[in-house]
């Protein structure tokens, strides 16, 4: 009910309102129309003007002489006068604009006739020429531009008059706008008679002119039109030469009488009292306005008659608050006797602790949430190995959105601790973070400096009055700061790493989640900077690293001569004092230790050659000597070195050729090592009884493939990582009962990365080993591979494949014998 009344009261308000607004446009466009009839009542005195001016002209034709010729120019010029005033008190309006601009062409055009005519009266004078031929051009084109004025004038003023009965409506209108017309016909009529023209047709029309609308008091303008019909009719008696002469004083006094009409109904109009548009909207609004405070004061009263409701209702919510229902609350101090109003005034204030509460909970969850995403940002871009500078420059970012006004900025400590450098600032002024750059550190250092050497927060509220910004004062000033909080940033190991600031732009003191949100920035610049200067610790100790294993690499590769000279001649002369003791039957002793030093020299051999070639690998200085080799001959040539082994250890030695393999373009030599390596391997880790396959054939990559495998001991998952690295053989039974110095694989698969293939291995412990030599189809001569060259998976098939003649050809000019 209480809504009710109160809408109800809206409601009345904004009617008022409106009818308020209405009424002040309505006063407002009244006045503008009051304006309009007086410059129409103007422009109809101008016309009188203009109209005594025409009889000026007519005398001075009929009877010329210098008294007529100065009445005209005198009449011209009042004329001319009254026009101009009517035309400047006329109002800016868009819809007069037209009438306006014909008026000042014609006026324009007539001004040089008037001249021409005056200069004709005035040249010819007493006898002037113009009054003997009436119709000359001259003649007849001035007083053409005489009508064409007061045509264009009569219909300005009926405008005027028609715009300002839209927004003050009169009777007067009418009579003035009829009065109007008569005095337009007649301006016509005289124009037609002094021109010459013939006046039947208007001076028929003029005696038929009433004037209906026309009061009582203004009845005479039907007898000045007939007057005035008259007088342009003729003057003189009949027969005489002025029988069918317009009289020009009967015709202006016939003129003066009509434009009376019209100036009377003008001036009565314009005597009508146009209200203030304040007024007029007060007025309009006052009965609704007063309806609308009636109905507060019930709303009013209406109000302490449920004010218990109310409070009955407040109660109940502050209970509900609290988590209780409790019996009546007891009065709030303070607020009189009035029990109800206090335990509203309680409730109220209990739900506004409420609202704060939730608003300033609500306040810190966005807070950490956007904290939250600046956090995972920093350190996305920290793993991620962003630069320093942009990474510290987003942190800064980041806090400032939530600091209002803040500026953040961070400083590093350089090496040895005692000046600061600027690490990120991209809110500060770069004249301030210039100054600041390579300040020292100490007890009176500006708040980052201070904050370093002390290794705890620096908080100065004024920079201005604070002891500590004495040498830094004037940058502050100049770039407009007044406060300053620092929070060193701390390593794992206490010492500074630099510092977080804050600053402000007006001397401010922290609030507590301020300092909070700062030692969060710092602790998040520590795992920034921290990780940089890891990575670049990480990054010289790799240098370093692959420096020593580059120098260790190197030199054996120098030490390649020095190693086998020596070891050569040992082998050599050991060979001769092994035949020399066999040819001695009393030395078949000697014999056999100069055949053990022989056979241990060949095997040292052996493995520094592998030691060595590993080392040209790894130092990139190993070379291919490609060729073009038949695959075939290849494995045919390794298949016989590894069959004699194979043989001693009663090991099946099995090959598997594909059909119509491509010509390889390698190094056969490597290709051998690598194919000797492999079969080394699985013959030395397969038991007596065992198999080892060794296939040559096309995958579906167009991929030369060249497989070893054994039915040996096989290798567990976990080691699988470990037989490439050089030097390490995997720990079991049986590879402690065999010799080897675990550079086999390793080597094997350096040699097969310089070809730009890979070595594959797939193992199963107990079951066996197959590794595959993959070589890229680049090194294959042919044209293209299809079907060919792969092992057909259908039994009795034998696919075939025909490499081009050409490229046989140019593949064995290019690299032959």
């Amino acid at each position: 009910m209480m809504a009710a009344l109160a809408g109800l009261a809206v409601l009345q308000l904004g009617l008022a309102a409106a009818d308020m607004r209405a009424a002040w446009g309505t006063a407002r466009d009244a006045q503008s129309a009051h304006l309009l009839v007086v410059a129409a009542r103007d422009m109809a005195g101008a016309m009188d003007a203009q109209s005594s001016q025409w009889t000026a002209a007519a005398l001075a034709l009929r009877a010329p002489g210098a008294a007529l010729v100065e009445e005209l120019a005198q009449r011209r010029r009042q004329a001319d006068r009254a026009l101009d005033a009517a035309l400047d008190a006329l109002p800016p309006l868009p819809p007069l604009e037209g009438a306006r601009q014909r008026l000042a062409g014609v006026r324009q055009e007539l001004a040089g006739l008037r001249r021409a005519a005056d200069q004709s009266l005035n040249q010819s004078f007493p006898a002037p020429a113009i009054s003997r031929a009436p119709d000359s051009p001259l003649l007849r084109d001035w007083l053409a531009g005489e009508r064409a004025l007061a045509t264009a004038e009569s219909r300005l003023v009926r405008e005027l008059v028609a715009l300002a009965a839209q927004d003050l409506p009169n009777p007067d209108a009418d009579v003035a706008a009829d009065a109007l017309a008569a005095r337009r016909d007649a301006d016509l009529a005289w124009a037609d008679a002094v021109t010459g023209a013939s006046a039947a047709a208007s001076t028929a029309l003029l005696l038929d002119w009433r004037g209906a609308t026309m009061p009582a008091s203004d009845a005479g303008v039907a007898a000045a039109m007939a007057r005035f019909a008259t007088a342009l009719a003729g003057q003189g008696p009949s027969g005489s030469e002025l029988e069918h002469q317009p009289d020009p004083v009967a015709a202006q006094a016939a003129l003066a009488e009509v434009g009376a009409v019209a100036t009377r109904a003008l001036d009565r109009w314009a005597a009508v009292p146009v209200p203030a548009p304040a007024w007029a909207a007060v007025a309009a609004g006052a009965p609704l306005a007063g309806a609308a405070l009636l109905t507060l004061v019930i709303l009013v009263a209406l109000r302490q008659g449920v004010f218990g409701a109310v409070s009955r209702t407040a109660r109940l919510m502050r209970d509900l608050a609290e988590g209780r229902v409790a019996p009546s609350p007891a009065p709030v101090p303070g607020t009189g006797r009035d029990e109800t109003v206090a335990e509203l005034h309680s409730a109220l204030a209990l739900y506004w602790s409420h609202a704060r509460r939730i608003e300033r909970e609500t306040q810190r969850r966005e807070r950490a949430e956007r904290l939250l995403t600046v956090e995972r940002k920093v350190l996305g871009m920290t793993a991620g190995r962003a630069p320093l500078s942009t990474v510290l420059s987003a942190l800064c970012s980041g806090m400032e959105a939530d600091l209002e006004g803040g500026l953040c900025s961070i400083v590093l400590a350089d090496a040895d601790g005692r000046h600061i450098r600027t690490g990120a600032a991209p809110s500060l002024p770069a004249s301030f973070a210039r100054a600041v750059d390579g300040a020292p550190v100490g007890p009176t250092a500006g708040s980052c400096g201070t904050a370093i050497h002390r290794g705890e927060p620096v908080i100065v509220t004024d920079i201005a009055n604070d002891p500590l910004w004495l040498d830094y004062r004037a940058a502050a000033a100049e770039a407009d700061l007044a406060a300053c909080w620092s929070i060193p940033i701390l390593a794992g190991d206490g010492h500074a790493l630099g510092a977080f600031a804050i600053y402000f732009r007006s001397p401010r003191s922290p609030e507590g989640w301020m300092l909070d949100l700062a030692r969060r920035a710092s602790r998040l610049a520590t795992v920034a900077i921290s990780a940089e200067r890891g990575a670049e610790e990480l990054e010289r100790a790799k240098a370093a690293a692959e420096l020593g294993n580059r120098t260790k690499t190197e030199f054996l590769a120098n030490m390649s001569h020095e190693l086998r000279t020596p070891l050569n001649a040992i082998i050599g002369f050991a060979e001769v004092l092994e035949g020399d003791l066999r040819r001695a039957p009393d030395q078949v002793t000697n014999a056999g230790y100069a055949g053990d030093i022989v056979a241990s020299g060949r095997h040292l051999l052996a493995i520094i050659n592998d030691i060595l070639d590993v080392s040209k690998i790894e130092a990139g200085k190993v070379e291919l000597r490609e060729r073009v080799c038949d695959v075939a001959a290849l494995v045919a040539g390794c298949e016989r070195i590894a069959r004699g082994r194979a043989l001693e250890k009663r090991i099946d030695l099995v090959t598997t050729m594909a059909p119509d393999l491509p010509p390889l373009l390698a190094d056969d030599v490597k290709i051998k090592q690598i194919l000797l390596n492999l079969l080394s391997n699985a013959v030395k880790f397969t038991e007596a009884g065992g198999t080892v396959s060794l296939t040559a054939t096309i995958n579906a990559e167009a991929q030369m493939v060249i497989a070893v495998s054994d039915t040996g001991i096989g290798i567990a998952d976990a080691d699988l990582s470990k037989v490439f690295v050089p030097f390490q053989q995997i720990d079991n039974v049986y590879a402690r009962t065999t010799q080897g110095t675990g550079l086999g694989l390793s080597l094997s698969k350096g040699l097969a990365e310089l070809h730009g293939g890979r070595l594959d291995i797939v193992s199963r412990l107990g079951q066996g080993t197959t590794v595959s030599l993959v070589l890229p189809s680049q090194r294959l001569l042919t044209g293209g591979i299809g079907d060919a060259g792969r092992i057909s998976p259908v039994p009795g098939a034998v696919p075939s494949v025909a490499l081009a003649p050409a490229v046989l050809a140019a593949a064995l000019g290019d690299k032959g014998a």
